[in-house]
């Protein structure tokens, strides 16, 4: 063989390993992206996730809601009226929130359509991202927009905080209790 016809041969194999390289990198990254996104809905936000801890320090403001039943003629009317929280009982949520073991975290894909929210809370963080917490009566969900790039959403069974919004909502519907109490 004359010493073109090697370089040639010499440079397809560099240029056959080049291409090797190239689609090895190229199904690595394929394959990552189908892990996580079918991890993500497979588990992947394993119940570890559903337990960081929101940390004071973060939040930058605080909004709470609650809804008011009244009669007015012939229809029923709700308004929404926000309640002002003091740094104590921010506090005080935050605590109750972090202190909700992992058993009593259930996560969801979405809010269930027939819930009727009674009264939310909202975390805005300093990084732009948020927590809500809402409470129907009987559940406390949880969406947080701070732990991954999309929405998690989850329950939680926590005594003090429903305890801290069945006292917010007396006489909130036409001026009675509709908390139910087990």
């Amino acid at each position: 063989m004359n010493t073109p016809t090697l370089l040639a041969m010499g440079e397809n194999a560099i240029i056959t390993n080049l291409k090797n390289r190239r689609t090895l990198i190229v199904i690595i990254l394929v394959i990552g992206a189908v892990y996580f996104v079918l991890g993500d809905m497979n588990g992947f936000m394993s119940k570890s996730n559903l337990n960081k801890e929101i940390q004071v320090k973060q939040i930058s403001s605080t909004e709470m809601s609650k809804a008011r039943y009244t009669r007015k003629g012939s229809g029923a009317y709700i308004d929404w009226i926000d309640v002002e929280l003091n740094q104590d009982e921010i506090n005080n949520i935050v605590n109750w929130i972090n202190s909700v073991p992992d058993s009593d975290r259930i996560a969801l894909k979405q809010i269930p359509s027939n819930t009727s929210i009674s009264a939310g809370i909202v975390f805005k963080l300093k990084t732009g991202k948020e927590i809500r917490i809402q409470y129907d009566l009987e559940k406390i969900y949880i969406t947080r927009t701070d732990i991954w790039t999309r929405q998690l959403i989850y329950t939680i069974d926590q005594e003090n905080l429903r305890d801290f919004f069945d006292q917010q909502l007396k006489g909130f519907y036409f001026g009675e209790d509709k908390v139910n109490k087990s």
